[in-house]
């Protein structure tokens, strides 16, 4: 009998340190209202899956710069590291066309990625280079390529996942892609008519 009660505790106890933590807040805001607005829904668990936690987050890129979202990851600092689902919606306003879409997270806690992917438009596909330590934060890099272009005022509909340990900051910096070639020469073309006519009109 006292055999089987150890064996019992011994499961429970094994149990108890393989749970994983939970994520009991995750605000976010933008860092650069100018180029980035954001809204967010509070973190959710992830149904039958201890330890996953979704936030879903509906941005808008108003210009062609780099936008930042930042937050704070808040466990209850119990069992081992959670995993944050990002998915992310995030509306074209630049007034171009994007070809791909560069993301860059930076973490206070090491972390790791999984569950990256393109949900719309269709056809993207994504690189993504593991976090890396630069002496104060951990900073992991993903590339979506098109696949179907995302139009201005058109939503590029994406996910990631971060795993982490313990309390956490973090900061999502986001970029679209340059414009195509053919759109440089254009860009070109009409600030050297620009320059011409400034030009003549000095000369008169």
């Amino acid at each position: 009998m006292k055999i089987r009660v150890l064996a019992i505790m011994a499961a429970l106890l094994a149990g108890a340190g393989f749970s994983r933590a939970d994520i009991t807040s995750a605000p976010i805001w933008s860092n650069n209202t100018n180029v980035m607005t954001c809204s967010y829904d509070p973190v959710v668990p992830v149904s039958g899956s201890p330890g996953n936690y979704q936030l879903s987050i509906y941005g808008t890129q108003l210009a062609w710069a780099m936008g930042s979202i930042v937050g704070n990851i808040t466990t209850d600092g119990t069992g081992t590291d959670p995993t944050l689902q990002l998915d992310e919606q995030i509306n074209n306003d630049t007034g171009y066309t994007w070809y791909d879409y560069e993301v860059t997270i930076t973490m206070s806690q090491s972390f790791s990625f999984s569950g990256v992917n393109v949900a719309s438009p269709s056809g993207w596909t994504d690189t993504f280079t593991g976090p890396t330590f630069n002496g104060s934060e951990w900073i992991g890099y993903i590339e979506y390529d098109a696949g179907n272009a995302v139009p201005n005022g058109g939503t590029l509909d994406f996910n990631l996942s971060v795993t982490f340990t313990g309390n956490a900051s973090f900061e999502e910096d986001l970029m679209p892609s340059v414009p195509e070639p053919g759109t440089f020469a254009l860009m070109v073309c009409g600030l050297t008519g620009l320059l011409v006519m400034r030009r003549r009109s000095a000369m008169k």
